[in-house]
């Protein structure tokens, strides 16, 4: 082709038409107009204008996402935009004029365009300057059905194949003191399809449906819906259609798409959503609306760190925290946005969904039904089967929230009629129509590929609206499938297009056109006209990012690839993994995920474990988003491209047996481990078996598998030989644990063995360690005294462990209330969700045990809030249900929320061997709800039960003193001495001498009470007044005012001549506290008396 020559550009070589500024970006830009727009709508009519322009407004929308073009503005009905490429830029004005604009009111409409490229004036929003001012000028001088351009957009592409210009000499143009050189961009007019997005036709009832479910949300009633159906079926274009509805409804749209393949990056969809988010927000609305998330999330989107340079690195957590962290950090945003407006997020391609995504829009849409919140996804029906995670999470979320399918079938034969109308610039005869809808069976982008067959072989031109042309319909020779049809329309390509689409074929999704280009070992002259002519056949598109691409359909992409040998895609893939090696060589960790696929895809050729480094910083940024599943994918597609006998086997193997309890595949991660630890073992030392072995056993107990965890320690104590420091010490105590829950004999609380004792020696190591939650699980150290309690807190390492010893064995009211508080608020900013709950409840029982029940209710309610946010069984909920059954004790009013609480009933019932160490303090809370409530046998019943633990345990262990406490006071409330002495002998040894102190109970008023069932009143007197003393010191305010009715209870039981006036002194005292404090249930009592 001859490069074209410009006979004016010397003229006009003197005119400055740019203006240098501070604050500059070459770009092209792009104007419309619609021609004679007011005339024609008055002559449509209102109700068909609205129409037309809707359809006018979606082709140009069309056209410019295909070509890569930012959306500036809307000027009346002409569009602005800005384009990084001139040749996109031009590719699109083609493609907007070659568009039939006729689908809708029956009008064709006749568009005018003007380009120019230059450096414009760029603020955050729009372009400004001489190089815009041309172009509008230049759309304001074309005819209708015109593209005008200024000379320089033509010097830029001359010599390019598939762009063509025409010198339009030089134009006299409004407000520009010197005529401008210009050139009209030739093109074929198309008598096929050339939209880029095929047109919405039929679907009332499914978009009706949809409407209604976004117009419920925006009420406040949130959905899920799902469209499924089919390849090509219309799944993403009727998901468009309701974004236009809800977006001219005033909705903030979502989009966010499933990528094929592992090289995208954790939860794909969600980052790309969130991403476009972030642009769009100012940042001090951002700040607003993520809140304690905005760190964790930066993990998921590191661009949000551009907009908030100054975010803090989140706090480290172990892994299960880590992932619910950024779940709960989308949920919230989620939340917080559509709390503004309402918001419809889009996920398209869920068949190509990751394991990770799967599970964020599981948990976010636990919370959807009470937000304005439309969730939509897409889906290939054939493609879920039941080992698909999609297949799972729907089934889970049937029990948790409504969501609907809506299947997508085939266009009726009208509708296909409606479809070509709009497609084809043509009319098409009747009998064309009937066999295009049979053969494609209404799929619209089947009819769509085959529309356009038929437009590149001019088939079209032998049939029209007059007559069937019977003959003309059979010569069609429509193929027999949309593959079909696309290997046609490849054929008609010239040799280096087919290769280019082909090579690019084996990238996994997006491609660059260098690196395509280079492996399809074409120079640059020849790759951008192979590339122009894939665009302009429509097989590809512009990507978000300069000069990348992507295919129209997957469908495509999937054809070509097919149509490639084996041995052909072996080594395609390895040159595509060389070649990005080369051009990303200062980036690889960016592009880790896609050199490690194409590594794997070619791990049959000699070198593959080149890919290994790849694989594992892969891994590395998955479990840095917290992306557990697609960190094993990576972690074994590094062990597929190792040597057998490679040095890096033994602990790539040991890194997979870590991450996988994490992604729940308990099983899979035991078996893995221990092959590890044997490989470990031999190539390194039984040391290093150990050290491993100890970890995946924390692994596995912190990600709810407790048993493999106990199997595991078992095994990790084989190597650990005569060792006796942490590591022993967190495998023999995971030992323990498991040998009592297997105990059918163990009483369900820990027990003080000198096996125990020994491991628990190692606890200063423990916590310095960091595995202060493992020792609370494990047992408390050895505490003789209260004293010693006290002592071990000067020297404590603060934290949970301190902030447990000092509630539940010090019983410092006080320190607690203030030290939950505190580690409450600090987990809640981490993201630490679970220990927010746990420690708000906890900071509740400590302020109910103070009276300051205000505070108390906060603290409850801030609890149960976040409660909410967890969306599993939890072991922190426990605490939340200790808090429940403690504002029943402290009021005396609401037990039949305990009762009401199936989950409470049956972890005291039927715990599981897991929490059995926990089992008697449980049962004991039974006990006293049998008395309190007036179920006197219940509670007796339940109380011999409780003496095995009773005898058996030490005072320092578990909830000891809650558990003996509780059992005397069931006999008390019940009015029952069965089993008191038992009770007396173990309270008064190890838990009143020691005089250790638990919340909302108190070891000497209870040793009071059992005192008074055997009859030795006077002895019971005393002890009630040490409990006075007791009380008044920890301002344990509640419990003290009980103890004035319970001695009062007592003489009125006792019934002797003389005790009426104690009997209401000791009355009216309580009276007045129950009264004072807020107790209305011990009121009560108090004026029953």
């Amino acid at each position: 082709m001859m490069d074209f020559q410009f006979p004016h550009a010397a003229a006009a070589g003197g005119a400055s038409l740019l203006t240098a500024a501070a604050r500059t970006e070459t770009t092209t830009i792009l104007f419309t107009d619609l021609v004679n727009s007011t005339e024609l709508l008055q002559r449509v009519g209102d109700e068909s204008a609205q129409r037309l322009l809707k359809a006018h407004h979606a082709v140009l929308r069309d056209a410019v996402a295909a070509h890569g073009g930012q959306e500036v503005k809307w000027l009346g009905d002409g569009l602005m935009v800005a384009f990084p490429s001139a040749a996109d830029a031009v590719r699109c004005a083609i493609a907007i004029q070659q568009a039939p604009h006729n689908a809708a009111a029956g009008e064709r409409l006749a568009i005018r365009i003007g380009l120019n490229t230059g450096e414009a004036l760029r603020d955050e929003s729009d372009y400004f300057g001489m190089p815009v001012v041309i172009a509008k000028r230049l759309c304001d001088r074309a005819a209708a059905g015109q593209i005008l351009c200024a000379s320089a957009v033509a010097h830029l592409l001359a010599g390019r194949n598939g762009f063509r210009f025409r010198d339009a000499g030089l134009l006299e143009l409004k407000g520009i003191s010197t005529p401008l050189p210009a050139c009209a961009v030739e093109f074929e007019r198309a008598e096929g399809v050339a939209l880029t997005t095929t047109p919405f036709v039929g679907r009332a009832a499914e978009i009706a449906k949809l409407r209604q479910k976004f117009d419920d949300a925006r009420a406040g009633h949130g959905a899920l819906v799902l469209l499924a159906g089919e390849p090509g079926i219309g799944k993403t274009r009727t998901a468009d259609e309701l974004v236009d509805y809800a977006r001219a409804a005033g909705a903030r749209v979502w989009q966010g798409r499933c990528v094929e393949g592992n090289w995208a990056p954790p939860y794909g969809p969600f980052a790309e959503a969130i991403s476009n988010h972030l642009r769009e927000t100012d940042p001090q609305a951002l700040q607003q609306q993520l809140g304690y998330g905005a760190a964790p999330l930066a993990r998921l989107t590191p661009s949000l760190r551009e907009r908030l340079p100054d975010l803090p690195e989140p706090a480290p957590l172990q892994p299960d925290e880590e992932r619910f962290r950024l779940f709960d950090a989308v949920t919230q945003l989620v939340i917080a946005v559509a709390r503004s407006q309402p918001l419809v997020l889009v996920l398209d391609d869920l068949h190509w969904a990751d394991k990770g995504t799967i599970a964020l829009l599981q948990h976010v849409a636990h919370f959807i039904r009470q937000h304005r919140l439309l969730i939509i996804g897409t889906y290939r029906d054939g493609e879920i089967d039941r080992q698909h995670p999609l297949a799972d999470a729907l089934a889970a979320l049937r029990r948790v929230t409504e969501y609907e399918c809506i299947t997508l079938s085939g266009l009726a034969r009208a509708e296909v009629g409606t479809l070509i109308d709009a497609l084809a610039a043509r009319a098409v005869s009747a009998a064309a129509v009937d066999a295009i809808s049979a053969e494609t069976d209404g799929n619209p982008f089947f009819i769509r590929e085959v529309l356009l067959h038929f437009g590149e072989e001019g088939a079209l031109a032998h049939t029209n609206g007059n007559g069937s042309n019977h003959h003309a319909v059979i010569e069609l020779n429509i193929p027999e499938g949309v593959r079909q049809v696309i290997l046609r329309r490849v054929a008609r390509l010239a040799e280096p297009a087919t290769r280019l689409v082909s090579i690019a074929s084996a990238f996994s999704g997006r491609f660059r056109f260098d690196l395509a280009a280079r492996v399809a070992g074409l120079d640059e002259a020849t790759a951008l006209d192979a590339i122009d002519a894939a665009l302009t056949a429509q097989l590809i598109r512009a990507g978000e990012q300069l000069d990348s691409y992507e295919f129209t359909h997957a469908l495509i992409r999937h054809t070509l690839y097919s149509e490639l040998s084996p041995s052909r895609q072996l080594r395609i893939h390895r040159e595509i993994a060389e070649a990005m090696e080369r051009a990303y060589a200062d980036q690889l960790p960016q592009h880790a995920a896609e050199l490690a696929q194409q590594y794997c895809r070619s791990a049959a050729l000699p070198g593959a474990e080149r890919g290994v480094p790849h694989a594992l910083a892969a891994a590395d940024r998955a479990e840095r988003a917290a992306a557990w599943d697609e960190a094993v994918q990576f972690i074994r597609i590094a062990l597929e491209l190792l040597p057998a006998n490679s040095p890096q086997h033994p602990r790539t193997l040991a890194r997979l047996g870590l991450v996988l309890p994490w992604t729940l595949a308990y099983d899979e991660a035991a078996s893995v481990a221990r092959e590890a630890a044997r490989a470990l073992a031999t190539h390194e030392t039984a040391q290093a078996a150990t050290e491993y072995l100890a970890a995946t056993t924390w692994a596995l107990a912190g990600a709810g598998c407790e048993r493999g965890a106990w199997t595991l320690a078992r095994e990790g104590l084989r190597y650990a030989g005569n060792r006796r420091d942490a590591t022993w010490a967190r495998l023999k105590m995971f030992d323990i644990v498991r040998r009592e829950a297997e105990d059918p004999d163990n009483p369900g609380i820990p027990l003080d063995t000198p096996e125990r004792r020994e491991v628990i020696g190692s606890v200063t190591q423990l916590v310095q360690q960091g595995d202060a939650a493992l020792i609370f699980y494990l047992g408390t150290p050895p505490f003789a005294t209260r004293a010693d309690v006290l002592q071990s807190l000067v020297a404590g390492h603060g934290g949970w462990s301190d902030a447990f010893t000092i509630m539940f064995y010090a019983g410092d009211l006080r320190a607690s209330a203030r030290v939950f508080t505190e580690l409450a608020a600090r987990a809640e900013q981490h993201g630490q969700i679970g220990f927010a709950v746990s420690g708000w409840a906890h900071a509740s029982r400590a302020y109910l045990a103070l009276g300051a029940f205000d505070r108390a209710q906060r603290a409850y309610e801030r609890a149960r809030a976040l409660k909410q946010r967890l969306t599993g069984s939890s072991s922190h909920l426990i605490a939340v249900i200790a808090a429940t059954d403690e504002r029943c004790r402290v009021f005396d009013e609401g037990w039949d929320t305990i009762l009401q609480d199936e989950d409470i009933a049956t972890a005291a019932s039927q715990p599981p061997a897991e929490h059995k160490w926990a089992a008697a303090a449980a049962q004991a809370g039974f006990a006293r709800f049998f008395g309190v409530t007036g179920q006197a046998d219940m509670a007796v019943a339940a109380v011999a039960k409780l003496l095995a633990p009773i005898e058996r345990a030490s005072g320092w262990a578990a909830n000891y003193t809650r558990l003996v406490c509780d059992a005397a006071d069931a006999l008390w409330f019940a009015v029952r001495a069965d089993h008191a002495d038992v009770i007396e002998r173990n309270l008064r040894a190890k838990v009143v001498e020691p005089d250790f102190r638990y919340p909302n109970v108190d070891a000497r008023t209870s040793l009071a009470r059992v005192c008074a069932l055997q009859g030795r009143c006077d002895e019971a007197s005393q002890w009630f007044a040490a409990a006075r003393t007791v009380l008044d010191e920890q301002g344990a305010r509640p419990l003290r005012a009980i103890v004035d009715y319970d001695e009062a209870l007592m003489y009125a039981r006792r019934a002797v001549a003389g005790d009426n006036e104690r009997i209401r002194a000791l009355r009216a005292a309580a009276l007045a506290r129950f009264r004072r404090l807020g107790m209305p249930g011990w009121a009560r009592r108090a004026e029953a008396l």
